[in-house]
């Protein structure tokens, strides 16, 4: 294939018309047959371009990437348009007006989102009414936690422009014109290229324009990139080009199968090393204990006859100071032990009695 029917030398063109005209002709009839049971029209469809990739990106931008298109996928004259500004917006309305800028539908500054657009209900009919929101670059940080995770939800995220540029009009038109790149942290993004609306070959010359732009803005470029699908908001996603699955260059698995294989071959070095390490230390300490013992041995034989004797000794010593005292003593009667016991056992039984009258109070009968 010759590269004027490719896309930054790796899409095919002819793939991407055929995906563009299939997508663009089943939105075509879902919309056809959505309008037979429903009274009024939904919201409109838009074409994705989705980005998956080999890596994950290390760190989320909050600022998007601005990605030029040919046809610009918002038209002010159908769909408003939002400018977030600094206090106070009298004077941010005073320079629009003065600028012939015509295109702005409504200004908000950060004191009415703080009171008149706080409210949940408020914020929804802010989100509704306008199909899409610049802002002041100064003021984008604050803005998360003012608008709520709806905006982000409905992928309408102010867009920040510069307020400060002597030509403001160039500046907000190129905003509007241009669709964005949102960086996040995962391996997945969605890009908007186009609408239902538009004709099949807007949407392929968008795709044209915002693809080599977006694979600029991916960290590791070309090499990094695993797959690019297109979509609308509710369909499945077609493929226009993926990357080889093997371990070569460009492929899937370029880098990850040799960097395995070598860590597996480190590790079994590494389990070799300590396992013969510690056969040496075995073998040493064997050898040493064997000489210590043989030195200690004569040691011990000469000590063995002096305890055995001595043993003897004490254990003979017992027995004859018990032979001597038996035959000094006179034998006990054999009855004495076996009656003192009796006794005790009955003079007790008695005192338990006696003491269990006195302290019934004399109801107990003795027995």
């Amino acid at each position: 294939m010759s590269s004027s029917q490719l896309i930054d030398d790796h899409v095919s063109v002819q793939q991407c018309k055929r995906a563009v005209d299939a997508l663009i002709s089943h939105a075509a009839k879902f919309e056809e047959k959505k309008a037979e049971t429903q009274l009024l029209a939904g919201k409109e469809q838009n074409v994705w371009l989705v980005v998956n990739t080999k890596l994950m990106h290390p760190e989320k931008k909050i600022k998007p990437a601005r990605i030029p298109v040919k046809y610009p996928i918002v038209d002010p004259r159908t769909s408003p348009v939002c400018l977030i500004v600094k206090d106070p917006q009298r004077e941010y309305k005073d320079l629009i007006a003065e600028k012939g800028i015509k295109f702005i539908s409504r200004v908000v500054d950060i004191k009415h989102l703080k009171g008149k657009w706080k409210p949940f209900e408020a914020r929804r009919m802010l989100l509704k009414e306008n199909g899409m929101f610049l802002a002041d670059e100064r003021v984008v940080p604050l803005l998360p936690a003012l608008l709520g995770k709806k905006f982000f939800e409905a992928k309408k995220q102010p867009i920040p422009v510069c307020m400060t540029r002597k030509d403001l009009k160039s500046e907000l038109e190129r905003a509007i014109s241009s669709t964005y790149f949102h960086q996040n942290q995962g391996t997945c993004t969605s890009i908007k290229i186009g609408s239902v609306s538009q004709k099949p070959s807007q949407v392929l010359e968008n795709l044209q324009t915002a693809l080599p732009e977006v694979v600029k803005h991916i960290k590791g470029g070309w090499d990094n990139i695993q797959s690019f699908f297109i979509k609308t908001n509710s369909s499945a996603a077609l493929p226009i080009w993926q990357c080889d699955l093997s371990a070569e260059a460009g492929g899937r698995w370029e880098g990850l199968v040799a960097g395995a294989s070598e860590d597996e071959d480190a590790e079994m070095g590494d389990e070799e090393a300590s396992a013969s390490e510690g056969e040496n230390k075995s073998a040493a300490g064997a050898k040493s204990k064997g000489k210590k013992r043989a030195a200690e041995e004569p040691e011990v034989e000469r000590e063995q006859p002096k305890k055995k004797a001595k043993a003897a000794a004490e254990s003979s010593a017992p027995a004859k100071a018990k032979a001597k005292a038996s035959e000094t003593t006179p034998a006990a009667p054999a009855s004495a032990p076996a009656a003192e016991p009796a006794k005790k056992r009955r003079k007790s039984n008695r005192l338990y009695h006696v003491r269990r009258r006195k302290t019934l109070g004399g109801y107990c009968t003795r027995r």
